[in-house]
C-alpha cells in the first residue's frame, strides 16, 4: 500500500495517527532504497564534497531534526548564502543565525507575481536567506502562494508535458518543505508527496539543478521521519 492509498482510506480519528505514521515510514523506507534513481551519478558528481554527506543522509535509518524552535526567535538573519543555509537545514545541521530587531517589509504576492522568473528567484533567495523564516506566521501569504503555484499552474504544466522552470519549482519545493517542518501543516507535506510521485515517474528535468534537488530530497526525508503529524490534523 503506497502513501497516497494510506492517506485516502476513510478511518476513525483515533486510528488516523497510526495510519499516517505507517504511510510516512513506508515512504521513507522506499526513499532510502531508491533515491539513487532520482539523483543520477552525474548529479552526485556535481555535488563535489557534498556528495558523500547527501548519500549518507538519504540512506540513514532516521534523518530528522525538529525545526519548530525557529518561530520563537522571530525574524532571523544569517551571514551565509541562501544555498549554504538551505544545505545546512536539509542535512539537519546547525544554522548560524541571530535575531533581527525588525523583519523585512511585507511582500505583496501580487507584486511578487508581476516580476520576471529570475527576479522572483532573486526575491525569494534574498528574503529567505535564512530559509527558516518561511515558517514564521508573517510569511503565511507568501507560503500559501508558493503552495498554490506548485499545486495548480506548475502541476498543470508538468502533467501536460509542457516546459517549466526547474529552478523555480525546486526552490518552491524546498521552501514549502521547510515551512512544513516548522508548521506541521499537512498540506505542504502533501505537495512534496505529489512531486515525489512525479519524480518517481522519471522527471529527469529536475536533475538540471542537482543541489536544489538533493536538498529537497533531504528535507523530504526529514519530513517523512517527523513524529506526531496527527497533532496538526
Amino acid at each position: 500500500m503506497d502513501l497516497e492509498t494510506a492517506l485516502s482510506r476513510p478511518v476513525q480519528l483515533d486510528g488516523y495517527e497510526g495510519l499516517l505514521r505507517g504511510g510516512l515510514l513506508r515512504r521513507r523506507a522506499e526513499l532510502r532504497k531508491c533515491w539513487r534513481h532520482f539523483v543520477s551519478t552525474e548529479c552526485m558528481a556535481s555535488l563535489g564534497v557534498l556528495a558523500k554527506e547527501v548519500e549518507l543522509f538519504l540512506s540513514a535509518q532516521d534523518a530528522f531534526r525538529d525545526w519548530r524552535f525557529a518561530v520563537t526567535f522571530g525574524w532571523m538573519n544569517c551571514d551565509a548564502s541562501f544555498e549554504d543555509n538551505l544545505r545546512q537545514i536539509a542535512l539537519a545541521h546547525n544554522v548560524e543565525h541571530r535575531p533581527s530587531e525588525t523583519g523585512p517589509e511585507w511582500l505583496s504576492v501580487a507584486n511578487f507575481n508581476k516580476r520576471s522568473k529570475n527576479e522572483r528567484i532573486e526575491v525569494l533567495c534574498d528574503r529567505y536567506r535564512c530559509p527558516l523564516n518561511i515558517g514564521l506566521p508573517s510569511e503565511s501569504d507568501v507560503a500559501e502562494e508558493l503552495l498554490r503555484q506548485l499545486m495548480v499552474p506548475d502541476r498543470a504544466k508538468i502533467e501536460a508535458g509542457k516546459e517549466f522552470d526547474v529552478n523555480m519549482v525546486l526552490l518552491k519545493l524546498n521552501l514549502v518543505g521547510v515551512r512544513a517542518m516548522i508548521t506541521r501543516d499537512l498540506r505542504f507535506l502533501d505537495a512534496l508527496n505529489y512531486f515525489y510521485e512525479l519524480l518517481r515517474r522519471s522527471l529527469a528535468r529536475m536533475r538540471a539543478n542537482p543541489r536544489f534537488l538533493a536538498s529537497w530530497l533531504c528535507i523530504y526525508a526529514q519530513l517523512l521521519c517527523t513524529p506526531e503529524w496527527q497533532k496538526c490534523v
